[in-house]
């Protein structure tokens, strides 16, 4: 049975949580491409299970909401530690049971700009 996109969401932010980098390696595709928009730097499968696992502290990942349509899921988190919160979105394309690629949106926690 083929891992379904809301399967994929789901276990993904566990194992970010957990710090659980197999299990978070499981389900990447070889050739699966992850963007992080914010710096444009882009990894590969191994290399972005690598720099999540060599990222300083102890950060919580807590999925706020999860959408799932054609194949697709957005995973919306909170990640924050002692020090400070930040939010994530994280577009998850999915194929043949694995994320094909991951796009994500990184925002920090502080108040919007006002208008002046």
């Amino acid at each position: 049975m083929t891992a379904t996109p809301a399967f994929l969401a789901h276990q993904f932010a566990s194992a970010l949580d957990r710090r659980d980098w197999p299990a978070l390696r499981t389900l990447l595709a070889d050739d699966c491409r992850i963007e992080l928009v914010h710096d444009g730097r882009t990894f590969g499968a191994d290399e972005w299970v690598a720099f999540n696992a060599d990222y300083p502290g102890r950060w919580s990942f807590v999925a706020e909401d999860i959408v799932v349509a054609d194949g697709r899921a957005v995973v919306r988190a909170r990640v924050f530690n002692e020090e400070a919160i930040y939010h994530v979105a994280s577009f998850l394309s999915v194929a043949d049971g694995l994320l094909r690629e991951v796009v994500e949106v990184w925002a920090d926690g502080h108040a919007s700009p006002t208008e002046e």
